[in-house]
C-alpha cells in the first residue's frame, strides 16, 4: 500500500504539452488494485486516500469558499470528514477510480485532492458504472487548500490524473462540472484545453454547472 505521506518519484513522461511532465508510478496488473497507486509530477506526489488524510484535508473540506466552488456543503467536525474522505476510498472499491491525495513530496505536506468521479447523466448525479450503465459519464474535479491557491497545482494534479484515465482505465472521454461562479476552476479546465459546453443542473445540488469537454484520449 502507499505510504500515506510518500511518492515514488521516476522518470518523466514526456508529451504533456504546456503542462508539467507526469509519471505513472507502481500501477498494478490488476486496474481494481488501487492501493498500490501513485502519481507523480514535477512538483507533486498523488495517491489515492486513506482514513489517515481526513486531518490533513480537513481544513479544506470544511472551508466554505472551497466547498461553495464545488456545489458542497462545508463539513463541521472531524467525523464528517473521515465519512467524505471513507465514500472517496468506497468509490475507488467499486469503480477503480476515484479521489487523489496531492502532497509537496520534499516537504509531505497536503495540497489538495483531484480526481475522478462517475456521473449518471441523466440526473448529473453522483453514481457508479454498474448503476449509471450506459449513461456513465467520469467527471474530473480539483480542490485545493485555499494557501496553495495561484500556483498551478491544480493544472498539473489535473493533468496527471487525465493521463492517467485515458492510458490506464481506458477512459476516451472526460468532462468537468463547474458552477458559473467558480472562476478560478474555470481557468484551470481552460489550462488543461477543455471547452465549455451545456449547462446542466444535478438532481441532488440543484445547482447549475456547465459541463466543460476535455479534449479526447
Amino acid at each position: 500500500m502507499v505510504p500515506p505521506n510518500g511518492c515514488d518519484l521516476l522518470g518523466i513522461v514526456t508529451g504533456l504539452k504546456v503542462l508539467r511532465a507526469v509519471s505513472i508510478s507502481r500501477v498494478p496488473d490488476d486496474p481494481l488494485s488501487w492501493e498500490s497507486l501513485s502519481l507523480s509530477t514535477d512538483r507533486l506526489c498523488l495517491h489515492p486516500p486513506t482514513a489517515r488524510d481526513a486531518e490533513a484535508l480537513y481544513d479544506l473540506l470544511a472551508d466554505p469558499q472551497v466547498m461553495d466552488g464545488l456545489g458542497m456543503t462545508p463539513v463541521s467536525a472531524s467525523d464528517e470528514a473521515r465519512t467524505m474522505i471513507e465514500g472517496w476510498i468506497d468509490s475507488w472499491r467499486t469503480d477503480g477510480l476515484g479521489a487523489f491525495v496531492f502532497e509537496n513530496p520534499a516537504t509531505r505536506q497536503v495540497i489538495g485532492q483531484a480526481g475522478l468521479m462517475i456521473f449518471d447523466t441523466r440526473g448529473w448525479t453522483p453514481s457508479n458504472w454498474a448503476n449509471a450503465g450506459r449513461h456513465a459519464q467520469p467527471e474530473l474535479g480539483w480542490a485545493l487548500l485555499r494557501a496553495h491557491w495561484g500556483q498551478g497545482y491544480a493544472t498539473e494534479a489535473a493533468a496527471a490524473i487525465r493521463v492517467w484515465a485515458y492510458e490506464s482505465r481506458s477512459i476516451d472521454r472526460l468532462v468537468s462540472l463547474i458552477t458559473p461562479g467558480n472562476v478560478r476552476s474555470q481557468r484551470v479546465a481552460q489550462r488543461l484545453g477543455a471547452i465549455p459546453g451545456e449547462t446542466v443542473t444535478p438532481a441532488d445540488s440543484g445547482r447549475t454547472a456547465v459541463v466543460w469537454h476535455h479534449p479526447a484520449a
